[in-house]
């Protein structure tokens, strides 16, 4: 326990947390089927090659730009489905504060797992669809980011957006997704920098299988 800043005790030892938890059952998937669930393990979950923080509600609730009380029944959720834990206490002006840390840096999907759950699927998918949508608006809205700022923006601040749809080979569908999957493993596996650019990628594929021959 932390009190008032001096450690006067602390939680028993847990295992490191995993780089990568696959979920793999139903209650993880909804836990995280909700935009504001999925901005806290954003907080939580910087990246595989940084340190993961240990916060307290008010410190997420401050980086979220959200009021504490709205977070608290989304923070009981992401623990109960052992996503997030609570890593140390300390007590502030004599009420207990708990401060929790992710279980793990990274998150995928066991294999046909989602198309298993595809109502859960959904609302996970829209609850990152948004949270990305709403970062980039805000990006978008910044005064500071404008064409005609002074001074100038550089071009790695410039926002990217690009859909594109076509029918080509099966090769060529293969060589795509490879390249995309390729970029993602740059980015994730890349060395993390201390008071770095903080950057958003999304990355999406999907193919269909080709319409049957005439006749």
């Amino acid at each position: 326990m932390w009190q008032d800043g001096g450690v006067t005790e602390s939680h028993p030892e847990e295992p490191e947390p995993l780089v990568v938890r696959t979920i793999s059952d139903v209650d993880s998937l909804r836990a995280l089927a909700d935009p504001t669930r999925m901005a806290l393990l954003t907080v939580l979950m910087p990246g595989r090659h940084t340190e993961l923080p240990v916060m307290s509600v008010k410190e997420l609730a401050a980086t979220l730009g959200e009021p504490q009380t709205k977070l608290y029944r989304h923070i009981k959720q992401l623990e109960a489905a052992g996503l997030i834990r609570v890593a140390a206490t300390r007590m502030v002006s004599g009420i207990l504060e708990q401060r929790y840390q992710a279980r793990q840096r990274d998150l995928a999907f066991g294999s046909g797992f989602l198309r298993e759950h595809a109502d859960e699927s959904e609302a996970v998918l829209q609850a990152f669809l948004d949270n990305f949508r709403d970062g980039l608006l805000a990006v978008l809205r910044d005064k500071r980011l404008a064409p005609d700022a002074v001074p100038r923006v550089p071009e790695y601040l410039r926002s990217t957006l690009f859909s594109y749809e076509a029918r080509v080979t099966p090769e060529r569908a293969a060589e795509i997704k490879s390249r995309l999957q390729e970029v993602m493993s740059s980015i994730n596996d890349g060395p993390e920098t201390p008071g770095g650019v903080p950057v958003s990628v999304l990355i999406g594929y999907y193919a269909q299988p080709p319409d049957p021959p005439a006749g």
